[in-house]
């Protein structure tokens, strides 16, 4: 699958959960447990940001790191807006001429951009089901090329060395289940 079509169908899949999302619930917990519905959606807002940013080579803005909410609110009036500026620019940086085979400085050090485009597909999708369950909506994660793609690179990715701040303990899933209930299950929820 196409780096820029996997980074833009995560978007796409995460988009109207968001724009579903109601005022009334940004208090609700979520399956990441720290996190209110407002946290996880500063997060999701805020990781696009920052895909923007590495993606163009400039420095991280918010105070964003891994795994980190922003040091400020980035919701504004309309979480839907904020959605949709942060996804546009991310994605312009990620289809930008050459950024997917050229190196970015990053917290985590040095990534080729296909691997950050990796990470914020999979950071989008994952946490646009967090969203989807702690709202309770019934969202249309029918892509299976797509969740396929992002468990191939979460299972080569994320090394058990990696887990424990940032990534749980994966959660037993049949062989057998949906991709996306294997996807979610190797990145610590429960489908």
């Amino acid at each position: 699958m196409d780096l820029n079509d996997a980074f833009a169908r995560s978007v796409a899949t995460t988009q109207p959960i968001v724009a579903s999302t109601g005022a009334e619930q940004l208090e609700l917990r979520t399956p990441c447990t720290e996190w209110s519905v407002r946290e996880l959606l500063n997060h999701i807002v805020g990781s696009l940001w920052v895909a923007d940013a590495l993606l163009s080579d400039r420095d991280v803005p918010y105070g964003m790191g891994p795994g980190l909410l922003p040091s400020s609110d980035l919701l504004g009036d309309d979480p839907t807006v904020s959605y949709k500026e942060a996804a546009d620019a991310a994605m312009a940086a990620a289809s930008a001429p050459g950024t997917m085979d050229r190196l970015h400085r990053t917290p985590l050090g040095e990534m080729p951009g296909a691997g950050l485009a990796g990470f914020i597909t999979l950071d989008v999708l994952v946490h646009g089901w967090d969203l989807a369950r702690a709202t309770n909506q019934t969202a249309a994660f029918d892509d299976d090329e797509l969740t396929a793609h992002a468990l191939a690179f979460a299972q080569q990715a994320i090394t058990d060395a990696a887990r424990g701040a940032l990534v749980a303990a994966p959660v037993p899933v049949t062989d057998t289940a949906p991709t996306l209930d294997r996807l979610v299950g190797f990145m610590g929820r429960r489908p």
